[in-house]
């Protein structure tokens, strides 16, 4: 099964799989498997054991199928068989919550389980990534060259839009940063390198949490994102905001946008909101009589 065929439900870097992972993880921390009955919470384990055992089957299994068959019931043997010492586990760790002032302890379990998974998540799709553009790209030497001025200054916008954790320190990376290349034409995703002993945004892995929205050919909607890796830049894409059409930029992309054309969001606890929006038109000053 090639890459373009696979499944949302089944591949790793999927953003359908990624979410519905998250809020599957997250929802059942919020279970409290010492006030059910016997009978329920066989019933919670054996869920947990198929749940567990799917998700380590995609994520663990590769593309071979009796690989993640193998993996997927591995895991959930293991899940089935640790069920008991895991309502142990997150007893204890309710009860800590408590005692630390947490007036709803499996809230913060939950979301606990959600980042993790969802950082899981993102690790996977930065890995999805470059695996994809060196395989296409595999017959060509890599280049390191001078970034693009216009990707520079995406990224600079990007990093300047808002004054959030890390910044300072991806900026700092941004000044010396230089692009991977294995090739004269354009694609949607730019890798950047960086000296390793530069100092790292926290946290280490994420999708930076500012997207420069823009229109692209048909009125379709796009944005760039910037990952990282390691604490450290690791690359910059354009995908559509329509989950459905994700990797179908390199096909109607030909260049970057403006950056003068971009609208900054940022993503926070309060849901998205603007932050900037594109520079306008310099106004045509002429003089008139009426002018001094």
């Amino acid at each position: 099964m090639t890459e373009a065929k696979r499944h949302p439900f089944s591949d790793p870097a999927s953003p359908v799989f990624g979410i519905l992972s998250t809020a599957t993880m997250g929802a059942l921390s919020l279970i409290d498997g010492s006030t059910l009955d016997d009978r329920s919470r066989r019933a919670v384990h054996a869920g947990t054991a198929v749940i567990t055992g799917l998700y380590t089957g995609v994520t663990v299994g590769g593309r071979h199928l009796p690989l993640r068959v193998l993996a997927g019931l591995a895991g959930g043997a293991v899940a089935l068989r640790f069920a008991d010492l895991g309502d142990v586990i997150e007893a204890r760790l309710e009860e800590r919550l408590r005692r630390a002032g947490a007036q709803h302890p499996r809230r913060w379990m939950a979301a606990g389980a959600a980042a993790v998974t969802f950082a899981g998540f993102l690790g996977d799709r930065a890995a999805a990534r470059r695996a994809l553009v060196v395989a296409v790209l595999d017959d060509a030497s890599e280049q390191v060259k001078p970034l693009d001025p216009r990707v520079r200054s995406l990224v600079e916008g990007i990093l300047d839009a808002t004054d959030i954790a890390g910044a300072r320190e991806l900026r700092a990376q941004l000044a010396v940063a230089q692009e991977l290349s294995w090739g004269d034409e354009f694609t949607s995703t730019v890798y950047l390198e960086v000296p390793a002993d530069l100092p790292r945004a926290v946290p280490h892995d994420q999708i930076f949490p500012v997207r420069a929205q823009f229109t692209g050919p048909g009125d379709a909607t796009y944005q760039v994102v910037l990952q990282l890796s390691a604490g450290h830049l690791d690359h910059m894409a354009v995908e559509p905001t329509d989950q459905e059409n994700i990797d179908l930029a390199d096909g109607i992309l030909a260049e970057w946008p403006d950056p003068t054309e971009v609208v900054h969001v940022l993503d926070g606890v309060d849901g998205t909101k603007t932050v900037s929006q594109p520079t306008p038109p310099s106004p045509d000053t002429k003089p008139t009589s009426e002018t001094r």
